[in-house]
């Protein structure tokens, strides 16, 4: 049995939380870099440039990417023989509250009714936490997300009659979804499908955690699924909507679609979006202690050097 504590959990969270406000992953920067260098709107071109000169003073500066710092969110997935020790939710609310004063993220998690700030990012059952039991793994994996609200903006969850054409209605159901935002949520986007699955909010849920997906753009594993991702990448960029919905050749950096078996009398589909400034940090746990760094493996050495 392989013990984690939860403040370890904790810790590892705070440095993630920090960096990845500040620092893109890689292949995610790389992919906007490209966008800014093909595009031929004038003004789509200088909102690509804009984005990758706003990368680079967050780095030389140490300030977070976007104004909008986001909700910390946190998705674990646990494989058989790992445990978890101690109050893990406590241990992420420390880690999101010390988060917000250093980072600094902005304070910005408010009561739904009265408007209170909390002031620290936590509180009326914020942040976020969502554990996952994963036997097809055999190392702990933690994805802290910092979601904005431009990418929050028009996700969306339907469920066509079971008879529909699978694939048309997917099609038309993707490609709706992204015109209708229009830039609303920050394009370029990296959207997150799901067909399948029972009860909206884990179609939903599979949506989002498809969003994160490594590397960047990479193909389900189905080759019928890997085949559709590849239909709707190409298309939802032939619409034209570009950075921000001024126009453009690239809407979409990379688009990660995800399947469940689902009910034979009900067939969800949901789409959901995050913003260009894909602020999300993935890390794995193994047996032996040892922690990978996925998307920012420069944390290693922040880590080494405490």
């Amino acid at each position: 049995m392989k013990v984690v504590t939860a403040d370890f959990l904790g810790n590892l969270s705070y440095v993630m939380l920090c960096h990845s406000s500040k620092v893109l992953p890689p292949r995610v920067a790389e992919a906007i870099r490209k966008a800014a260098e093909v595009e031929s709107n004038p003004k789509g071109k200088a909102y690509f440039e804009a984005m990758v000169r706003n990368m680079e003073v967050s780095r030389e500066r140490n300030v977070p990417l976007c104004q909008d710092t986001g909700v910390p969110m946190f998705y674990i997935d646990l494989p058989p023989g790992f445990y978890i020790e101690g109050d893990l939710q406590e241990a992420l609310e420390k880690a999101t509250r010390k988060a917000t004063r250093d980072a600094p993220l902005r304070q910005q998690i408010t009561h739904p009714l009265t408007n209170e700030n909390s002031g620290d990012n936590v509180g009326w059952g914020m942040p976020p936490t969502f554990l996952n039991y994963n036997n097809r793994i055999d190392y702990l994996e933690l994805l802290v997300v910092t979601r904005g609200g431009g990418a929050e903006v028009k996700s969306s969850c339907v469920v066509p009659i079971p008879g529909a054409p699978k694939e048309n209605t997917i099609m038309k159901t993707v490609l709706d979804a992204v015109a209708l935002v229009g830039g609303e949520n920050c394009s370029p986007n990296i959207v997150g499908v799901a067909v399948g699955g029972f009860g909206l909010d884990y179609t939903e849920n599979l949506a989002r955690k498809a969003i994160y997906r490594e590397p960047l753009n990479s193909r389900h594993e189905d080759p019928q699924v890997a085949a559709l991702e590849e239909k709707l990448f190409t298309a939802i960029n032939n619409l034209g909507i570009g950075p921000l919905g001024v126009g453009g050749e690239t809407t979409c950096l990379g688009l990660h679609m995800e399947i469940a078996g689902c009910h034979s009398a009900v067939f969800p589909i949901a789409v959901t979006f995050y913003c260009w400034s894909a602020r999300y940090s993935r890390a794995r746990i193994y047996q032996e202690g040892k922690v990978e760094f996925i998307t920012h493996p420069e944390l290693k050495e922040v880590i080494a050097h405490g």
